[in-house]
């Protein structure tokens, strides 16, 4: 026997993603000083990453460089180049050797050899926007350009200035 369709309750009204709250607009109060990756700054609040913070409560706004460690790579680049492949030349006058052990292990060592050069190549700096509270610091923005990340710590430290001076 066929029954016929019921019609589904409707869905909750809650957002998808609880733990993401959706922005507020800015109150009338507020004037946008810099919207732009995600980092609104107003002359109240900064809303990043899903989170709010009062410019009150921000007590040190700085610009942190962050760069990769490149000691592990060097030190992996140089043992292959160094004890790799002299070991590989040995094994290729070996009568012993399987001829694909050997091919296999030659592969194996100018990939790491190319992929370590390729890691010292691409190796970039970046460039973290940290707001220190009481509470503890809480990074607001990540980026590449060390200008752009200075500049938005600067427009920050100055509406902190301008709020506490009120």
């Amino acid at each position: 026997m066929i029954e016929p369709l019921t019609v589904p309750a409707p869905l909750p009204t809650t957002p998808a993603f609880s733990e993401r709250p959706a922005v507020a607009p800015p109150a009338p109060s507020e004037a946008p000083l810099f919207q732009e990756a995600g980092v609104l700054v107003t002359t109240e609040r900064v809303v990043a990453r899903g989170r709010t913070l009062l410019l009150a409560d921000v007590q040190r706004v700085e610009s942190v460089r962050r760069t990769p460690r490149m000691l592990p790579v060097l030190a992996t680049l140089g043992l292959s180049m160094s004890v790799g492949l002299p070991a590989l030349s040995a094994l290729s006058v070996s009568a012993t050797t399987s001829r694909g052990f050997y091919e296999a292990a030659l592969i194996a060592v100018v990939l790491v050899i190319f992929g370590c050069i390729a890691r010292l190549v691409l190796a970039e700096e970046s460039y973290r926007l940290v707001l220190h509270t009481r509470a503890g610091a809480w990074r607001v923005h990540t980026c590449k350009d060390a200008q752009g990340s200075i500049r938005l710590a600067g427009l920050i430290q100055e509406a902190v200035a301008v709020r506490l001076r009120r």
